[in-house]
C-alpha cells in the first residue's frame, strides 16, 4: 500500500517535469528549480517598442555563458523594475539542451511625445517646460508628473499667482509607437496684492529704510504690489543683512510674528483678495569698528615645522626665522574696504564680509583653495572703566601681564578710543567690534575630477576644451572664472554654474560643471540699414552647435535696393581637437556705389542732387585657419579668391567708373593675417574687458588680380563698468546689480598703401591699383552719426572715397531693461586721408600745383576770394576755408595730420533695442567742430546745429 503511494507520487512529479520541459516557455520566478545552476545561452526580448534589447541588456547582469543562479534572477528583476520603464514584467525560461535560453517579457510605461500647458498666460510654457522632471521622449511616472505640478506651482506662486492650480491629463496611448500626448491645465488663479507691509521691533531703524531695500512693495498707483512667496523669503534674509550692515550684528528676524495671510479687502463684499504681511524684527544693539588685526597660524607640528603654514616655501629643516607665507600680512591688509581711518564707524557686516572674502580669494587665485581664515571677534565697550583697564597696564602683577596688555593695548586701539571717548559723548557706551583674522593658509588644491551635468546634446569634448585646466591641475580661481566665461561666450547655454566638491583627499577637489542647453539653431528674417547701405531685409538659416560638435554651418540670403547678398560658411572651431579652427564660405554680392553728387539748388544738403552710380558684382571663396593660443589670443589667416565687375553705371560717373565697367570681370586676390586678444566677460553683452584686432590684407602683388594694395586694420574695443544701480550699495537690491552702466570705447582704423604688381606690367591710368570698390567713405549710422557721405564741410576728395580712415566712438549705455532695451549718449569722431602717389593723370598735376594755384587766385582776385574763404551763398561766416579744407597737403596720412582739426565730430543720445531678429538704433545726432579754444574745444555750426534722426537696423557699425 505504501509503495504503491509513492508510485502515485513519482507518477505525478514526472508528469509534471515533462509538462514543464515540453513547454515552449515557462515563468523561471515560479519554475526557478528546473533552470536554477544551469548556463544561460541566449537571452531574448519581447514587448519592448521604444526601449531597445541592447539598453535592456544593459540594465541587467545576465550574460550568455553564465550560470543562471535566484540571486541573478532577483537582482535583474529589481533593476528592471527600479528603472522605471516599465510596469510589468516577467522572465521565462526554456530548456536549450543542457543550458536555458531566456526571454524577458516586458509592458513598457508610454512616453511622452509632446507636452502641452493649457491656460499658461502669465508665465511662458518655454520657461515652464525646462524647469519641468517630465520631458519629451521620456517615461512617465507618477513621481516625475507629482514633480513636475509642484514645480508649475512653485513658479506662480513666485510670479505673484499665488491661487494657481494645475491638473494633469493623458491623452489615449498610441498603441503602435506606446508614446502618449499630455497636457497640464492651468488655473491661473489671480493675482495677489499687498495690501499692508507690517514691521515691528524695529527702535532706532526707520521703517520707510527697511521697506526701501524689500522686494514686496504695497500696491499703489505706482506699485502694483503682487505678492510673491519668494519674495517674502528672500526679504526676510535682505532685512537681517540691512540691519547688519547698519551695525546690529546681532539682528535677527524672529519667526514668531512673522508671518503672511490672505484676506478678503473687503469681508462684506468678498471680492477682492489681499495679503497682509507681516516682518518681527528683533534688532539688539548696534556696534561700533574697531580695526582688525591679521596674523598667520604659526602653531607648530610634532615634526617642529609650522602645521597651518605652506609646505612650498617652508619645506621641512626651514630655520624659524626663514619661514615664509604665501602672502605677507601687509598685502592682505591692503584689499580691505575697512581702512585703520574707520575706527569708530559703524560696523558693517556686509563689508567684513567682503573683507574676509577678500583673503580667500587671494589665496585660492595661487591654489590654496583650502585656506582658511578664521575671525575671532574681541568686544569692547565704550566706558572709562574698560578703557582704563588697558591703560593701567603698569599696575599687573607679572612682567608677562604687563606685556600682555600692552600688547592688547595697541591692538585693541585703545589710544583711538579714548580719543572718540573724549571727542563724541554719544558713543559712550557703546560697543567696538575688534576682529583678530587668523590664516592657515594648508595644503594646495589640486582638481581631481571635473564633472560636467545638463548637456543633453552639446559633447563633452566641445565643453572641456574651453577649460584652462585639467584634471591634476592646481586650481587657480583667476583661471576657473575665465573658463565659466569662455563656456558662456560659446552661445550654447543659458546658465553655466562652477561648483566645488571635495576630493579623495585633503589636497584634492572635484569640479562639478552644471549648464542649462538653448536652442543653437536658427531661423530668421529680419532688415538692416544704414545710410550708405541702404535698406534690406535677409533671411538666414544657421546651426551654430551642429549635433552637438561646436561647428556652425550658416546660410544667408540679402536683398535690398542697393545691396544684394548670398552667402553660406562652415568652421570648425576645434579642427583635430586641436585649438585650430577652420571656416570655408563662398559668397556673391551685387552692390550698387555711390560714387558722387552734382547739386542743382544752392543747398548743398537739402537740394535736388543728380546721383552716380554704378553696380558692383562679385563671387568667390574663402578659407581661413585660426588658432588660439595662450588664454585671450588668437592668430588667424584668410585666403579669398574672387572675381568682379562693374555694370549699369549711370551717366554722370567718371571715366574711371567707365573704364572699369569696360574692363568686365577682374580677379582678386587677398590674403588676410591677423592677430586678437578678447578679454570681454560677455560677448553678446559686454560689460568689461578689451578686444583687440590687428590685421593685415595684401591684396594682388605676388598674389595675382588686378587690385594691388596692403592694408592695415587696428581695432580696440574697451568696456567699463562705471556702476549699478545699486549706486554703489546704496540701495540694497541684488536684482538691480545686472543694471550695470557701461562705457564702450572703440577705436578703428584702416590704412591703405598702393602696391605694384609683381608679374606684369599694369597701366595705372586705365587699371588703378586700388579701385573705386576698396575706397572708404566716411558718414551715416555706419561711422560717423549725423554726417552724410557726400557733407558740404568735407573735402572735395572724400566725397569720392579715400584710401585711409580712422574711426573713433564712445558710448555710455544707460539700461532701461539690461536684455532689451538701453538709452545712450555717445561721441563719435572721422577723418580720412590720401596717398598722394593715387592721384595720375590730371588729378595728380592738380594736386601738385594747388599752393600756387590757391596764391595766384589769392592775388588776381582777393576780393572774391576773401569772400569765398570766409562766407557761404547766404552771407553766413563760415570758420573753415573751403580753400584749405580742400588743401591735399592737409588730406595727406602723415603724423602732422593726425590732428584733432582734421576731424569732424558728433555727438547725440537714442536707444538701443536689442530685439532678437532686428535689433533696432534710434539717435539723435548733431554735429560739432573743433574749435581749439583749450576752456570751449567744441562748438556747433552756425549754420547747421539741428539735431539729424539717425535710424539703423542691425549692428553694422564700423
Amino acid at each position: 500500500m505504501k509503495l504503491r503511494k509513492n508510485l502515485k507520487y513519482l507518477s505525478l512529479f514526472v508528469l509534471s517535469l515533462l509538462l514543464i520541459t515540453s513547454a515552449e516557455w515557462v515563468s523561471l520566478w515560479s519554475n526557478r528549480s528546473v533552470f536554477i545552476d544551469k548556463v544561460i545561452t541566449k537571452i531574448e526580448f519581447k514587448g519592448n517598442i521604444n526601449t531597445s534589447s541592447d539598453d535592456i541588456l544593459e540594465l541587467m547582469d545576465m550574460r550568455p555563458g553564465i550560470q543562471l543562479s535566484q540571486g541573478l534572477l532577483n537582482a535583474d528583476m529589481r533593476a528592471l523594475f527600479v528603472s522605471g520603464f516599465f510596469y510589468h514584467i516577467d522572465i521565462q525560461g526554456e530548456a536549450d539542451g543542457d543550458g536555458v535560453k531566456i526571454l524577458v517579457l516586458v509592458k513598457e510605461r508610454p512616453r511622452v511625445k509632446d507636452i502641452d500647458f493649457i491656460g499658461a498666460d502669465e508665465v511662458f510654457p518655454s520657461d515652464l517646460r525646462d524647469k519641468i522632471p517630465l520631458k519629451e521622449n521620456e517615461v512617465i511616472t507618477p513621481k516625475k508628473v507629482t514633480l513636475s505640478k509642484e514645480v508649475i506651482l512653485k513658479k506662480y506662486r513666485d510670479e505673484g499667482f499665488f491661487l494657481a492650480y494645475v491638473r494633469f491629463e493623458t491623452e489615449p496611448v498610441n498603441p503602435e509607437t506606446n508614446t502618449v500626448k499630455v497636457k497640464f491645465i492651468i488655473d491661473e488663479g489671480e493675482e495677489i496684492p499687498v495690501s499692508k507691509i507690517n514691521i515691528f521691533g524695529n527702535n532706532e531703524i526707520d521703517t520707510y529704510d527697511i521697506q526701501g531695500i524689500m522686494d514686496l512693495k504695497e500696491s499703489g498707483i505706482i506699485e502694483s504690489g503682487v505678492f510673491k512667496e519668494s519674495a517674502f523669503e528672500s526679504d526676510k534674509q535682505k532685512i537681517a543683512a540691512y540691519l547688519k550692515s547698519r551695525g546690529y550684528v546681532d539682528a535677527e528676524i524672529s519667526n514668531e510674528g512673522t508671518n503672511w495671510e490672505i484676506r478678503w479687502e473687503n469681508p462684506k463684499k468678498k471680492d477682492k483678495r489681499v495679503v497682509i504681511v507681516n516682518f518681527k524684527i528683533i534688532e539688539g544693539e548696534q556696534y561700533f569698528y574697531n580695526g582688525y588685526t591679521t596674523s598667520h597660524d604659526l602653531t607648530i607640528a610634532p615634526n617642529g615645522m609650522p602645521q597651518f603654514l605652506n609646505k612650498e616655501n617652508n619645506p621641512i629643516g626651514t630655520p624659524k626665522e626663514e619661514w615664509s607665507p604665501v602672502y605677507p600680512v601687509k598685502f592682505l591688509e591692503d584689499q580691505f574696504e575697512f581702512a585703520p581711518v574707520d575706527v569708530g564707524e559703524v560696523f558693517d557686516e556686509t563689508k567684513f564680509q567682503k573683507d574676509r572674502s577678500s583673503i580667500n580669494e587671494a589665496y585660492s587665485a595661487k591654489g590654496y583653495l583650502f585656506a582658511q581664515v578664521i575671525p575671532r571677534r574681541k568686544v569692547i565697550e565704550l566706558s572709562d572703566g574698560s578703557l582704563s583697564r588697558y591703560e593701567n597696564c603698569d599696575k599687573r602683577g607679572s612682567s608677562d601681564a604687563i606685556a600682555d596688555c600692552n600688547e592688547e593695548y595697541n591692538r585693541l586701539n585703545v589710544a583711538r578710543l579714548r580719543k572718540i571717548y573724549e571727542e563724541d559723548p554719544k558713543l559712550r557706551g557703546k560697543k567696538f567690534i575688534h576682529v583678530d583674522f587668523t590664516i592657515r593658509e594648508n595644503n594646495l588644491a589640486f582638481i581631481e575630477n571635473i564633472i560636467i551635468k545638463g548637456n543633453k546634446k552639446t559633447q563633452d569634448r566641445v565643453i572641456r576644451r574651453e577649460l584652462l585646466f585639467k584634471p591634476g591641475d592646481l586650481f587657480n580661481s583667476s583661471l576657473v572664472n575665465r573658463s565659466r566665461e569662455r563656456i558662456f561666450n560659446l552661445g550654447y547655454f543659458k546658465e553655466v554654474n562652477f561648483n566645488m566638491r571635495p576630493g579623495s583627499d585633503e589636497t584634492k577637489m572635484n569640479l562639478i560643471i552644471e549648464l542649462l542647453e538653448q536652442p543653437t539653431g536658427t531661423v530668421s528674417m529680419g532688415g538692416g540699414y544704414g545710410t550708405i547701405t541702404g535698406f534690406s531685409i535677409f533671411t538666414q538659416l544657421g546651426e551654430n552647435n551642429l549635433n552637438g560638435t561646436g561647428q556652425q554651418i550658416t546660410g544667408r540670403v540679402e536683398f535690398g535696393p542697393i545691396r544684394r547678398y548670398l552667402q553660406i560658411s562652415w568652421t570648425e572651431p576645434w579642427f583635430m581637437d586641436k585649438p585650430w579652427s577652420l571656416t570655408l564660405s563662398a559668397f556673391y554680392s551685387s552692390r550698387t556705389l555711390f560714387v558722387g553728387a552734382t547739386s542743382i539748388t544752392e543747398n548743398n544738403n537739402q537740394g535736388i542732387k543728380e546721383v552716380a552710380s554704378y553696380e558692383r558684382s562679385g563671387v568667390g571663396v574663402s578659407a581661413g585657419i585660426g588658432h588660439r593660443f595662450l588664454i585671450n589670443w588668437t592668430h588667424f589667416h584668410r585666403y579669398s579668391p574672387s572675381f568682379f565687375a562693374s555694370t549699369r553705371p549711370t551717366s554722370l560717373v567718371s571715366d574711371q567708373v567707365l573704364a572699369e565697367v569696360d574692363r568686365g570681370w577682374q580677379f582678386r586676390s587677398q590674403l588676410t593675417n591677423g592677430l586678437a586678444y578678447d578679454s570681454r566677460d560677455n560677448v553678446f553683452n559686454s560689460t568689461q574687458g578689451f578686444n583687440l584686432i590687428f590685421s593685415v590684407d595684401n591684396v594682388g602683388q605676388y598674389l595675382g588680380g588686378e587690385s594691388h594694395f596692403d592694408q592695415f586694420s587696428p581695432i580696440l574695443e574697451y568696456y567699463h563698468t562705471w556702476f549699478d544701480y545699486t549706486f554703489f550699495g546704496l540701495i540694497r537690491k541684488n536684482a538691480l546689480r545686472r543694471w550695470r552702466v557701461v562705457q564702450q570705447f572703440r577705436t578703428s582704423s584702416v590704412f591703405t598703401f598702393e602696391r605694384t604688381p609683381k608679374y606684369r606690367n599694369q597701366d595705372k591710368e586705365r587699371i588703378p591699383y586700388i579701385q573705386v570698390q576698396d575706397r572708404l567713405f566716411l558718414g551715416g549710422y555706419e561711422s560717423l552719426r549725423g554726417w552724410f557721405f557726400d557733407d558740404k564741410y568735407y573735402p572735395d576728395e572724400w566725397k569720392d572715397g579715400a584710401s585711409s580712415r580712422v574711426l573713433f566712438t564712445s558710448e555710455l549705455r544707460f539700461p532701461i531693461e539690461p536684455t532689451l532695451l538701453w538709452f545712450v549718449i555717445f561721441f563719435d569722431a572721422g577723418s580720412m586721408y590720401e596717398q598722394i602717389n593715387r592721384a595720375v593723370g590730371e588729378r595728380k598735376e592738380f594736386f601738385k600745383n594747388y599752393d600756387s594755384l590757391v596764391a595766384t587766385q589769392r592775388s588776381t582776385e582777393p576780393v572774391e576770394t576773401y569772400l569765398f574763404e570766409n562766407y557761404n551763398a547766404y552771407g553766413k561766416k563760415i570758420y573753415d576755408s573751403p580753400l584749405v579744407v580742400n588743401d591735399p597737403g592737409n588730406l595727406v596720412l602723415s603724423s602732422k595730420n593726425l590732428s584733432m582739426s582734421n576731424f569732424r565730430f558728433s555727438w547725440g543720445f537714442g536707444l538701443r533695442i536689442q530685439i532678437p531678429v532686428l535689433p533696432l538704433r534710434l539717435y539723435f545726432a548733431q554735429k560739432i567742430r573743433y574749435t581749439g579754444v583749450e576752456d570751449r574745444p567744441f562748438g556747433l555750426y552756425p549754420d547747421n546745429n539741428s539735431f539729424q534722426f539717425v535710424f539703423g537696423i542691425g549692428d553694422m557699425r564700423f
